[in-house]
C-alpha cells in the first residue's frame, strides 16, 4: 500500500524474518511475496536471526525462496572490538575488509547452505563478496536443459565487480557496506563467477545513505551506498572490458530474477508480458553529481565515464526516462509470483 502510487518501478517486497515472527512466516502467501529476507548477519537495522532453533525453523517451513545476507556477527563482533582497541580514532573504512571478514562471510554462507541441504530449502544467498565462497555453488545455468533448476543460487553486487580495497583510500566510508567491498583478487574470481555461471544473479543492495551521514567517523557512518542508477551502464562496461558478453547482462539483470522469484509475465521481450524495456546507447557520459536522482545526492561513480548511456527506460509500457529526465506520473505495478 506504502508503494502504490508512487514507485516508478515495479516492486515486490521480502518478508522479512526475525527471532520471533515464525508464525507469521508460515503463512506467508507464495504469490504475493518473492521470499523470505534473512539476516544471518547483522547489518543496518535489528533483524538479526541469531537463534539457531529458530533459524533451522525457518529454512524447514519457509512456503517461499530464503534470502540470506549472511556475516557471522560474533565473529565480526570481535574483529570491532580487536580493531577499535588497536586503532583508536585512527580507524577507517580502509580497515572495513579485515573487520567484516572473508571468514565471517564463508562461515555463514556454510551454515546458510547446510540448511538448506538438510531441509531441501531453496536458497538464495546474497552479496557474494569473496571468492572463497564460490566453492559453495554450483556452476552451470539457473534452469538446466530438462526444465530443472537449482536449489541453491547466488548474487553478488555490481560494486564488488567495480571497486576493490584499493579504493578505499580514495572513497572511504563512501563505499563502506556490508559485505565489504574486498581484495582485486576477489573483484576478478567474482567476475569470472558470473562469466561461468556459478553466481546467478547480478544486483545492486541499494542503500542511499545521505553525504552527511557518510562524513561521520567510520564507526558512525552507515554501511551502504546507492546503486540502482548507474548499475545496468556499470555492468555493461564489464561488456566493453571483454569480461562479460551482452547476453550474460541480460541473463543476470532481467531473466535469472525473474526465474528465480517466479515472476509472472516479466524479465523477457515477449509477445503478451508486460513491456519493462530499456534502450541502452554505446554514447559515453562522465557521471557528475548533478546528474545524481537519487535523493541521497551522490554516487561513488562520480568521476568515472562509462561507455554506454541508458536511452529510454519504459515501465508497463509507458516512457519513464526519456534519456534526461524521469517523465511521466509514477507507474509502477506490484509483482505476482507463479507459484
Amino acid at each position: 500500500d506504502a508503494a502504490a502510487g508512487r514507485a516508478r518501478a515495479n516492486y515486490g517486497f521480502y518478508m522479512g524474518a526475525s527471532n520471533d515472527n515464525l508464525a507469521d512466516i508460515k503463512v506467508v502467501d507464495p504469490k504475493q511475496s518473492p521470499g523470505i529476507k534473512v539476516f544471518m548477519g547483522a547489518s543496518t537495522g535489528n533483524m538479526l536471526v541469531d537463534n539457531p532453533e529458530t533459524l533451522d525453523a525457518i529454512f524447514k517451513y519457509a512456503p517461499t525462496p530464503i534470502i540470506t545476507h549472511c556475516e557471522d556477527t560474533p565473529m565480526i563482533d570481535a574483529k570491532a572490538k580487536e580493531y577499535a582497541e588497536k586503532y583508536g580514532d585512527a580507524l577507517s573504512a580502509e580497515q572495513h575488509p579485515d573487520i567484516r571478514s572473508r571468514e565471517a562471510c564463508l562461515k555463514s554462507s556454510e551454515l546458510a547452505v547446510a540448511l538448506a541441504k538438510k531441509h531441501g530449502t531453496r536458497l538464495h544467498v546474497l552479496h557474494i563478496s569473496t571468492a572463497d565462497e564460490l566453492k559453495l555453488f554450483e556452476k552451470g545455468p539457473l534452469i538446466r536443459a530438462d526444465g530443472s533448476r537449482k536449489q541453491i543460487t547466488a548474487e553478488t553486487c555490481i560494486h564488488f565487480l567495480r571497486f576493490d580495497r584499493s579504493d578505499y583510500a580514495r572513497l572511504g566510508n563512501l563505499i563502506k557496506c556490508n559485505p565489504a567491498i574486498k581484495e582485486a583478487s576477489d573483484r576478478e574470481a567474482l567476475t569470472r563467477a558470473v562469466a561461468e555461471d556459478v553466481i546467478d544473479v547480478l544486483a545492486t543492495d541499494h542503500a542511499p545513505h545521505t553525504w552527511e551521514e557518510k562524513q561521520k567517523p567510520y564507526a558512525q557512518a552507515p554501511s551502504g551506498l546507492p546503486l540502482v542508477q548507474y548499475a545496468l551502464v556499470a555492468a555493461l562496461e564489464l561488456v566493453h572490458e571483454g569480461k562479460l558478453e551482452i547476453t550474460q547482462v541480460v541473463q543476470k539483470f532481467a531473466h535469472a530474477p525473474a526465474q528465480l522469484f517466479d515472476v509472472s509475465q516479466r524479465g523477457y521481450l515477449r509477445e503478451g508480458y508486460f513491456a519493462d524495456l530499456v534502450l541502452v546507447e554505446d554514447v559515453p557520459f562522465t557521471v557528475k553529481r548533478e546528474d545524481v536522482l537519487s535523493k541521497c545526492g551522490w554516487s561513488p561513480f562520480e568521476g568515472m565515464t562509462f561507455r554506454s548511456r541508458i536511452a529510454s527506460t519504459w515501465v508497463n509500457g509507458q516512457l519513464a526516462w526519456d534519456g534526461e529526465r524521469l517523465v511521466g506520473s509514477p507507474n509502477g505495478q506490484r509483482m505476482s509470483f507463479d507459484r
